[in-house]
């Protein structure tokens, strides 16, 4: 059982590190609080092959102590609460905990929302890097926290979200008081999406605990489930490419009997280590036009947390994804039709998957450049510019229109707002849009196909 201490307060620096960026939670009612997780974690073995079909199964095999921090945003008021904890696996690509899902909109549906550091890297870092690690970020707060292997990780998660739904499964604070936790979601975004792949196919079916799994940006397979080697002085470039070339080569185990959403940018489309999956009674797999790889995980605070944290940018080298076509919208209206799903209600609608020639992973595209197919928001269903996704598979290349070609496509104002309005609508009617967001698109577009830029 784990125990749990907090809210956390002061270190050298004062502030939660990643912690929300602006006045957002403030204005919804919410607020931000962290908290320390302690207690003995398992770790898996698989027994037999990790097959192709993601049917593993897998058994303890040993257990040790860990120490490590989960940030919640909970409202205020319970009565504002809808019932669902979002639980981020934060992405340690960067060596430091990166939370990608936070975004306001979420909040008005209602969502509390966990960021559970599970994995060693986000704690610790590495040895050569002294701006890695939460450790070595504030020694005086995080000093205390410690994960010996990320072969732990997937009981971790459990344990935390566990502890942030039930009393029963706990002991010390409370993280959400007040709060009737009916269902947890799981998301994790690129690295952290291997590891709720690797947790689907082979922790899941033993746990038991999540009643929906929402990974992102998901590179075609999952992570191991063995402590990785850590190499003194190494760099973090050959870390990572050692990570990838572990991945195991899988799609998500069919008879998992919770609902699963898969979505996909242009990227991992082209990147996919086996033929994209079917959709099937518990899973989607929706690909999103004029999308990279950064597009869930820039949700366009990133340069201002960073700045405010003293660490490097992880996208200051590849440029924002913020100018390609916009990831997070999707992923609002994606959490509140699962809870719906979750509930007994309608699944989650089946969307088309990008157009691909002769070779898998070439995405057709039409005369502007764009791809073909997928999910279409209105920046692609009714384009200003070309959203290019080869060259800078993380960031993108957003090349406006020329003038000629917005008056060819659009001779007036109105014949934008019109296709613009028609593409929301499609979105909405497709679970694709929240009427909320469809109203930003909307105001947007008032402003004319030259002012988008």
């Amino acid at each position: 059982m784990a125990h749990v201490e907090g809210p956390v307060t002061g270190g050298r620096r004062d502030q939660v590190f990643g912690g929300f960026f602006g006045d957002g939670l403030d204005k919804h009612g919410y607020v931000e609080e962290e908290y320390f997780v302690s207690g003995v974690a398992e770790m898996y073995r698989p027994v037999g092959e990790l097959s192709a079909d993601g049917k593993w199964r897998v058994v303890p095999d040993g257990h040790t102590d860990y120490r490590t921090r989960v940030v919640v945003h909970r409202p205020k008021d319970p009565a504002k609460f809808n019932g669902i904890v979002l639980c981020e696996w934060t992405n340690v690509s960067a060596f430091i905990d990166i939370s990608n899902a936070v975004n306001e909109r979420f909040y008005k549906s209602g969502f509390a929302y966990a960021a559970i550091s599970a994995q060693k890297m986000g704690i610790e870092g590495l040895d050569r890097y002294p701006d890695t690690g939460l450790t070595r970020w504030d020694p005086e707060r995080y000093g205390s926290l410690h994960i010996p292997g990320d072969g732990y990780s997937y009981d971790i998660f459990t344990q935390v979200a566990r502890a942030l739904a039930s009393a029963r499964s706990r002991t010390g604070a409370d993280p959400l008081p007040g709060l009737d936790v009916r269902h947890c979601i799981a998301t994790g975004e690129s690295q952290s999406a291997a590891r709720l792949a690797t947790y689907i196919n082979a922790v899941h079916p033993l746990a038991g605990f999540f009643s929906g799994f929402m990974p992102c940006v998901l590179v075609g397979g999952g992570s191991e489930l063995h402590n990785p080697e850590i190499i003194p002085g190494e760099s973090k470039e050959d870390y990572n490419r050692r990570f990838y070339s572990r991945i195991v080569n899988t799609t998500i185990r069919d008879d998992v009997e919770v609902p699963v959403l898969i979505v996909l940018s242009e990227t991992e489309a082209r990147m996919f280590r086996v033929q994209p999956q079917p959709d099937s009674a518990w899973l989607r797999v929706w690909e999103v036009a004029g999308t990279v790889h950064g597009s869930a995980c820039d949700t366009g605070y990133r340069g201002d947390i960073s700045a405010r944290d003293g660490v490097v940018d992880p996208f200051s080298f590849g440029g924002s994804a913020q100018r390609m076509v916009r990831f997070m919208p999707i992923m609002e209206a994606a959490a509140v039709t699962m809870v719906d799903w979750i509930g007994g209600g309608a699944p989650l609608q089946r969307q088309p998957r990008l157009l691909r020639g002769t070779d898998p992973r070439a995405i057709v595209t039409d005369a502007h450049g764009n791809a073909l197919g997928g999910v279409r928001m209105p920046e692609i269903a009714v384009p200003t510019a070309t959203f290019e996704t080869v060259s800078n598979p993380v960031s993108g290349v957003r090349k406006p229109f020329t003038q000629e070609q917005l008056r060819t496509l659009y001779p007036t104002d109105e014949h934008y707002v019109d296709a613009v309005r028609a593409a929301v609508d499609d979105c909405q009617m497709s679970g694709l849009l929240l009427p909320v967001c469809g109203q930003e698109y909307l105001a947007d577009a008032e402003k004319g196909p030259r002012a988008q830029g």
